[in-house]
């Protein structure tokens, strides 16, 4: 049965990895939940946009180098997989007790998932220029964002991005995926994928739609919405603490996926990072469930984040 809302603090578990680095002093400020549309830069003044796809290079296993504050969820993220695809990979690793510089396998993508990428024609879905910064390390992230100017749904947004030198000798591939599955008709998602180094200086980058499928039963995904925002910025902007109340509009005893996507921005409304927080838990009479995680800036200082929320049931 569905309950009116009632406030209450639950307990955040987060699967969040150990570091000892000291948090940076933080200002607090409020906390929109949804932003307008983003003007998103070209990014890095050494990238040329490829008018035509490059080809696509043969996807090869690599491993990622655990970074403080990363959650076994966000490193799925980062690749275009789901947390399980990531742990089934690597069983001999605790979620909980991931440590920083800790190598995690990140594999090929699923058969389900190439099945759907191969067969299917995406629905039409309006891409926006990638903004692309460089890390320290040599790596690169991407963000895009993905607007759904359809009367329907989709679910399963994904992106191709192809990074290569002047003459596209080498070429690497990364799949930008969006921190929920479903984007409701007539909104908009951000997508994020991470180029790990070397990255040729200068790039030409170029991008495809491969993935966004209709979705016909709306029904499978729980209603819900974001109560209490609140958001604290460090100094320097490179590091944003975020808190919410999430009300799932489900029934209560049962088991739900939950995930909280976070949308970090500069002044100028472009993104500079994403995160995503999912929790797994039982909903009681209230439906309130409360998330909270850190978000890191991969170009200019951060301005706002925007939140967003999905839940269905865990079965």
């Amino acid at each position: 049965m569905k309950h009116i809302l009632l406030l209450v603090v639950f307990p955040v578990f987060l699967l969040t990895a150990c570091n000892s680095v000291p948090q940076p002093d933080y200002s607090v400020m409020d906390l929109t939940p949804y932003g307008g549309s983003p003007v998103l830069a070209t990014g890095d003044v050494s990238v040329e946009l490829t008018p035509t796809p490059f080809p696509t290079p043969s996807p090869t296993p690599n491993y990622h180098i655990v970074q403080a504050g990363e959650t076994m969820s966000s490193i799925a993220l980062l690749y275009g997989l789901n947390m399980g695809d990531v742990m089934q990979a690597n069983p001999d690793v605790n979620p909980n007790a991931m440590v920083v510089g800790m190598q995690i396998l990140i594999p090929p993508q699923s058969a389900s998932t190439a099945k759907v990428l191969f067969e299917s024609t995406p629905a039409p879905v309006l891409l926006l220029e990638p903004s692309c910064h460089r890390e320290k390390s040599g790596g690169l992230w991407c963000f895009m964002e993905a607007k759904n100017e359809n009367k329907y749904a989709v679910e399963n947004v994904l992106v191709e991005i192809t990074i290569g030198d002047e003459a596209a000798n080498v070429l690497t591939a990364q799949t930008a995926a969006a921190p929920l599955d479903m984007l409701p008709g007539g909104e908009g998602m951000p997508l994020s994928a991470y180029f790990p180094p070397p990255v040729p200086d200068p790039y030409r980058y170029s991008y495809q739609l491969i993935s966004a499928i209709p979705v016909e039963d709306t029904d499978r995904y729980i209603e819900t919405s974001l109560l209490d925002l609140t958001q604290l910025i460090s100094e320097d902007g490179l590091t944003g603490q975020f808190n919410a109340r999430v009300f799932v509009n489900g029934i209560s005893g049962e088991t739900v996926q939950v995930w909280l996507a976070a949308v970090a921005r500069d002044a100028d409304e472009n993104i500079v990072g994403v995160r995503r927080i999912e929790k797994i838990t039982v909903l009681d009479d209230l439906g309130v469930i409360e998330i909270s995680g850190f978000i890191y800036s991969a170009g200019n200082p951060i301005d706002n984040i925007d939140l967003f929320s999905e839940a269905v049931y865990n079965k």
